[in-house]
C-alpha cells in the first residue's frame, strides 16, 4: 500500500504492506470458529475419538498463532523523503525499531528490476551503497514506486540546475 504525501519541491511517500484483516476480525473468525468446533470436538469425545477434541483445539491455536503474526507483520512501514538536498528512508519493523538511510539525490540511481510477472526488485543505488526498498510491495506497487521516484530525482535535479 503507498501513501502518497507532496511537499512542493520534493516527495513523500509511505509504503506498507497490504493486510486484509484486522485483530477484530480475527477476533470474529475464532468465535466462528468455537462455535462450530466446540460442539463438533464434544461428539467425537462422546463417539469414543476424544483426540479428535485436542488435535481441533491445536489446530485453532496454531491458526491463530499464524494469523497474529501476519497481523503483526503487516505493521511494517517505510517512508521515503526527498527534498532538494537529501533523500531519507526511516524502515520501522513490526516491533517499532526504526532505523534511517540518507542519501544525496545527485547520486541516487533508482533500479527496478522485473525478472518475471510475479517477482520484481526495487532499490536505491548512491556511491556503491545498495538499499532494497519495499520489499513486501507487489510488483505493480514496486513498479509505481520506481516511476514516482524517478519522476521526483528529475524535477530535484532540475530545480538545482
Amino acid at each position: 500500500m503507498i501513501h502518497t504525501k507532496n511537499h512542493k519541491n520534493g516527495l513523500c511517500l509511505e509504503l506498507r504492506p497490504n493486510h486484509s484483516g484486522s485483530l477484530r476480525g480475527i477476533h470474529i473468525i475464532f468465535g466462528f470458529l468455537l462455535f462450530v468446533f466446540i460442539p463438533t470436538g464434544v461428539i467425537f469425545s462422546l463417539l469414543g475419538a476424544w483426540p479428535v477434541f485436542g488435535f481441533m483445539g491445536a489446530e485453532l491455536f496454531l491458526l491463530y498463532a499464524a494469523l497474529r503474526y501476519k497481523q503483526r507483520a503487516s505493521q511494517t512501514s517505510e517512508r521515503l523523503e526527498l527534498t532538494h538536498d537529501l533523500f531519507t528512508v526511516r524502515r520501522t519493523d513490526a516491533r517499532g525499531q526504526a532505523r534511517t538511510w540518507q542519501f544525496q539525490p545527485q547520486w541516487l540511481r533508482v533500479d527496478f528490476v522485473r525478472p518475471s510477472d510475479f517477482v520484481a526488485h526495487l532499490s536505491i543505488n548512491s556511491r556503491g551503497q545498495q538499499l532494497m526498498l519495499g520489499q513486501f510491495l507487489s510488483p505493480a506497487e514496486k513498479s509505481d514506486v520506481a516511476d514516482r521516484l524517478k519522476g521526483a530525482l528529475s524535477r530535484v535535479s532540475l530545480l538545482q540546475s
